[in-house]
């Protein structure tokens, strides 16, 4: 009778919803052959089992010790039980972060540095390092922000501005700022900035690459501490624990996402505080953390979403009620929260100018812009999401803490459905909403505590195995540029046509030969390049390349044209080797009114900082006509 029982409790049936999904999710991530539907990136079976082996330990061992510290510990937590905790998670958070990074980056350390510097994976390194004046960055900021790398150019200053504060601190310490650079410098040629730069603004880098991880591991913190008001310490234990167990905490080292849940569980924590002293400073502090989140990006006003949400109902749980005096008191909190959500905004605009409306604006006509299905994505987004934070963890927080904790389980999951509804995240993941992983964290920490010990037992397990195999095989940042070494030199093939020319002063970069097949009007095409670095110096420059298929030699009107940094940017010319030849394909579309018929083609390189062309010399039967060179032969369009 008592198994019986057992089989037919709610637990048994939250703990087989939540292993369906992930026992299918694995099964597919290793024996599925397809990347569709459910497996939304990369795959890559080729990882050294030494590392597989490295994340499988690490997981285990901190699942192990974890459990046993929190199965041990009472409620409140003793001193020295505090202290192991800490130790713990600050330990095992770092393991699994490096050997999950391994997985993609055998030099870890090195592999950091390289998605710091890549302009493809951020580019705010590329932007914030150079700011001499923080005043007159802010006040054109949103003039310039279209002219960014990608990320930038879609996100307020903040994130830039990190490199801005390494670069003055490094200033202050040129000895440590020499030492520190000499390691980077050979990484930073991802970048869009010159390698030779100075010492301060390469080792500023160091700076934005500890900032990312310690944010990213300081939202345990206040996870904590508001976990604690609301249910209890062993809750919030458990919920501290689970917390680097999250698949996206590990497998998105270097990215800033991770950082901004550190805003989730500070502005839910004064929220609770609010509701529970109703001191309107803690209303005040909620607006303000909310403000500093959206001014690294705007990604985080949803948080406010849940802070509403949170409050209304713990309030509702609390009974407050709503006498006139209760709700003068709510009208006045929301006032002040309000307040202090523009704060960080007010203080920009009034001492540079800074507009948020209108950087709202521009940053999101171009998001916009870009045409992504509805319906998909209002499935793939959440998907993602709830991949990234782990599926047990979510299928608690969407179902089972709705009874146990309703404020926690409507927070989560309304928030989920609006943001998924609104279809504003286009072009992007749902990896991007991984400060949904506090709310989804606390939500099952506080349900999984009233649970016998094999229900919590269960939960790590079903987690463990997802981040294990997740780690292990997905890839999720593989496309930050290639390194030299990672990069044989190209061969020339006997059909393409040789030319004799030379780019910069001393020559520094050949064009050898290139492919042009007959373009279609209408129609995507390419030309194919082979470049090589003539020079015993590095490039110091990252030069982007463009190609012109012009009307007359004049240039001035042109059928086709294509503008990038090598290798579709993925290998600046500052990463290029002696002697190297790279094989750069460049798309072509030709406009559906061109008419048929040879047209003459302009290839040439320029700064993307200054627009200059460097100098250019070709031998007959090749031109160099307005710093580009003239291809000896035409492009045949029909």
């Amino acid at each position: 009778m008592s198994l019986m029982r057992t089989l037919r409790s709610p637990l048994v049936g939250t703990l087989a919803l939540a292993a369906v999904p992930t026992l299918t999710y694995v099964g597919m991530l290793l024996w599925y052959p397809r990347r569709d539907l459910l497996i939304l990136w990369k795959r890559d079976f080729s990882v050294a089992p030494g590392v597989v082996v490295g994340i499988a330990l690490s997981t285990l061992v901190y699942v192990v010790l974890a459990g046993l510290l929190l199965e041990r510990a009472g409620s409140p937590l003793g001193r020295p039980q505090r202290w192991a905790l800490a130790g713990l998670v600050v330990a095992g958070s770092l393991a699994l972060q490096w050997f999950v990074t391994m997985a993609t980056e055998p030099a870890v350390l090195a592999g950091l540095a390289r998605r710091t510097f890549s302009w493809a994976t951020g580019g705010y390194w590329t932007v914030g390092a150079g700011v001499t004046d923080v005043r007159e960055f802010l006040a054109q900021y949103v003039e310039r922000a279209p002219s960014y790398p990608v990320h930038v150019s879609r996100h307020p200053p903040a994130l830039a501005l990190i490199f801005t504060l390494g670069t003055a601190l490094f200033s202050l310490l040129p000895g440590v700022a020499e030492t520190v650079a000499g390691w980077l410098r050979p990484h930073s040629c991802l970048s869009w900035l010159r390698t030779d730069a100075p010492a301060p603004m390469v080792a500023g880098a160091a700076l934005g690459i500890a900032v990312e991880v310690l944010a990213a591991m300081a939202a345990m913190l206040p996870l904590f501490v508001w976990v604690r008001r609301l249910a209890g310490e062993r809750a919030a234990a458990w919920a501290v624990a689970l917390y680097p167990l999250m698949p996206g905490f590990s497998m998105w080292v270097s990215q800033f996402d991770r950082g901004v849940a550190l805003a989730t569980p500070a502005v839910l924590y004064c929220c609770e505080r609010w509701v529970a002293e109703r001191r309107l400073r803690f209303a005040f502090l909620a607006g303000l953390s909310f403000s500093v989140a959206t001014f690294v990006t705007f990604g985080a006003v949803p948080i406010a979403l849940m802070a509403v949400i949170y409050t209304l109902l713990r309030g509702w749980q609390l009974r407050l009620g709503w006498s006139m005096d209760m709700l003068r008191a709510w009208v006045a909190a929301g006032l002040v929260a309000l307040l202090g959500s523009t704060t960080i905004w007010a203080a920009a605009y009034g001492w540079a100018g800074l507009d948020v409306f209108a950087l709202y604006r521009v940053v999101f006509a171009s998001h916009l812009g870009i045409e992504f299905p509805f319906w998909p994505f209002v499935f793939w987004h959440p998907w993602d999401m709830l991949t990234m934070i782990g599926l047990p963890i979510g299928v608690v927080a969407l179902l089972a803490s709705w009874r146990r904790a309703l404020p926690l389980g409507a927070a989560f999951t309304i928030t989920l459905v609006v943001l998924s509804l609104a279809h504003v995240a286009r072009a992007e993941t749902g990896r991007v909403w991984m400060y949904f992983g506090p709310l989804g964290v606390a939500a099952a920490a506080v349900v999984c505590t009233t649970w016998p010990r094999w229900g919590r037992a269960a939960l790590l397990v079903l987690l463990s195995l997802q981040l294990t195999v997740q780690a292990a095989v997905l890839r999720v940042l593989v496309d930050y540029g290639y390194m030299p070494e990672s990069l044989p030199s190209a061969a020339i093939p006997p059909d393409a046509i040789a030319v004799d020319t030379r780019f910069g002063a001393d020559g520094h970069i050949a064009l050898l030969a290139y492919q042009l097949p007959t373009l279609e009007r209408g129609r995507e095409g390419h030309i194919v390049l082979f470049w090589q670095r003539m020079s015993e110096r590095p490039i110091p420059t990252a030069y982007k390349g463009f190609v012109h298929v012009a009307t007359d030699e004049s240039d001035q009107t042109r059928v086709a044209q294509h503008d990038e940094m090598p290798m579709r940017s993925q290998f600046p010319t500052t990463c290029w080797q002696l002697g190297q030849v790279v094989r750069d394909e460049m798309p072509l579309r030709v406009a559906s009114d061109a008419a048929p018929g040879a047209y003459p083609v302009f290839v040439g390189l320029y700064d993307y900082w200054t627009g200059q062309r460097p100098p250019t010399f070709a031998s007959p039967p090749a031109r160099q006509l307005h710093g580009s060179v003239l291809l000896p032969t035409m492009a045949v369009v029909r």
